[in-house]
């Protein structure tokens, strides 16, 4: 099952030719956003993984807000944009909120790019969870977006209706120092877990860990 798994996940990071693995702009070259910002998404959406797949190029870090099929949180979107459909962006430092997917790639290419400008069928597109979480903080997650084992982990988080704060570290971003830092090598994915206080590398492993703590 973890061999199909991966083949399949390589597949999809092979259909989008590498996107969302090397970054066009880097923190060190652009201060990071005071204030995260904030995507309600879900793994098996194509136009969530384009925006995606920008964010991690632009070296951006941000709150991700799971509304896979059957997420209770579903209901939040539609009173906060006026309808149910994802991508949608919220920027807290410039008021923006937006949908549909090149309108907000050429957003954040505007705003934090100077300009610059494959599915998994089915997996991370419907919710297991049937009654909505409380009281759990947004777990972390370092990630690349074009990373077969972070999108493993990224369906889980979908799957399981985890809210979470993605640390995006294409390769060349200076924030890879911290992860280093952090765990000690430089390895995505990588989970942290407040709630619990537990941290660890290896796709299988924080899937596994993330089904016995939260399904």
């Amino acid at each position: 099952m973890s061999l199909a798994n991966d083949l399949t996940s390589f597949a999809a990071t092979a259909v989008r030719l590498g996107r969302g693995v090397f970054p066009r702009v880097t923190a060190a070259g652009r201060p990071d956003p005071p204030k995260l910002l904030e995507l309600y998404d879900f793994e098996g959406c194509p136009y969530c993984r384009k925006t995606r797949e920008v964010l991690c190029e632009l070296d951006l870090d941000y709150l991700a807000h799971p509304v896979a099929r059957g997420s209770p949180r579903r209901a939040e979107l539609v009173k906060r944009g006026g309808k149910m459909q994802a991508p949608y962006l919220v920027d807290p430092n410039t008021g923006t909120e937006m949908y549909e997917s090149d309108d907000i790639i050429a957003y954040l290419n505007t705003t934090y790019g100077g300009g610059a400008r494959a599915v998994r069928l089915g997996r991370g597109a419907r919710c297991r969870r049937t009654r909505e979480l409380s009281g759990v903080l947004p777990l972390i997650l370092y990630n690349m977006e074009g990373s077969p084992y972070c999108r493993k982990v990224r369906e889980a988080l979908s799957e399981l209706d985890l809210e979470h704060v993605v640390r995006n570290v294409p390769k060349g971003s200076p924030k890879r120092a911290a992860l280093v830092d952090r765990g000690g090598k430089m390895q995505v994915p990588y989970l942290i877990d407040p709630n619990t206080d537990r941290a660890l590398y290896e796709s299988d492993d924080i899937v596994a860990y993330l089904e016995a703590e939260y399904a």
